[in-house]
C-alpha cells in the first residue's frame, strides 16, 4: 500500500504503465486462457453498516495456477459514521489489479485465494458534528485492499457460479482521522471463461 499512496497517487500514469506491463506480461507468458467475472458484493464494515456493490474483472491464466487481471467495482450506502463524522451518500469506484491462487480442483469445485490492491476514488456528503445540518461535499482517492478465499463451481467448461468472502478496505491511507470504510466482505458472481 505504501507503494501505490507514493508513487500511483502522486503519477496517475504509473498504475497505467503497471496495469499495461502486468497484461503483456501475461500475454507473452504461459497461459490458459482468460475469463470474465461479474458479481454483486457487501461489505459490512466494522461500523455496522452494510455497503452494496457490483463489480466486473477480466483475468488471464497464467499456468494452472495463477490468474492476473484488472477490474473495476462501485459500491456505497447512503449514510456512514466514521470519525464522529456524519457521512452521507458514500459512494467508492476502485480500480484494482487482482491476483488468484486456484489451490487444486475438485470434480467441479475449485477453491482459490484472492488477492486485490488499486485505487479507490470516493465522493460522499460530509456534516461535522458541531454544526448539523451543513454538509460538504468531499471528493478523494486512497489505496484500495482486499484478501480473501472462495471457490467455483463448473457449470460447464466454459462457465460457472463463484462464492467468496473475506476483508476489504477502501480508503487506506496512514492518516488514522481518513475516512476508510473496511471489514468483511462476501461476494456472489459469475464466471465466464472467455478462451
Amino acid at each position: 500500500m505504501y507503494f501505490l499512496n507514493q508513487c500511483c497517487l502522486r503519477r496517475p500514469g504509473t498504475l497505467f504503465t503497471m496495469l499495461i506491463c502486468l497484461l503483456l506480461f501475461t500475454k507473452s507468458g504461459a497461459q490458459s486462457g482468460s475469463d470474465l467475472r461479474l458479481n454483486v458484493e457487501d461489505l459490512y464494515s466494522t461500523h455496522s453498516n452494510h455497503f452494496a456493490g457490483a463489480s466486473a474483472s477480466y483475468n488471464r491464466y497464467w499456468g494452472n495456477k495463477w490468474a492476473l487481471g484488472v477490474g473495476v467495482e462501485y459500491s456505497g450506502t447512503a449514510y456512514h459514521d466514521d470519525n464522529g463524522w456524519n457521512l452521507y451518500h458514500l459512494n467508492f469506484i476502485p480500480v484494482y489489479v487482482s491476483a488468484y491462487f486456484n489451490i487444486g480442483t475438485y470434480r467441479q469445485w475449485t477453491p482459490y485465494a484472492h488477492l486485490q490492491e488499486g485505487i479507490s476514488f470516493a465522493w460522499y456528503d460530509k456534516e461535522f458534528p458541531d454544526h448539523p445540518g451543513t454538509r460538504h461535499r468531499i471528493r478523494e482517492k486512497g489505496g484500495y485492499g482486499y484478501g480473501g478465499a472462495g471457490t467455483r463451481y463448473a457449470v460447464s467448461p466454459g462457465s460457472g457460479f463463484f462464492l467468496e468472502a473475506g476483508m476489504k478496505a477502501f480508503h487506506l491511507s496512514f492518516n488514522n482521522l481518513d475516512v476508510n470504510p473496511h471489514g468483511f466482505t462476501s461476494k456472489l458472481g459469475y464466471v465466464y471463461r472467455l478462451q
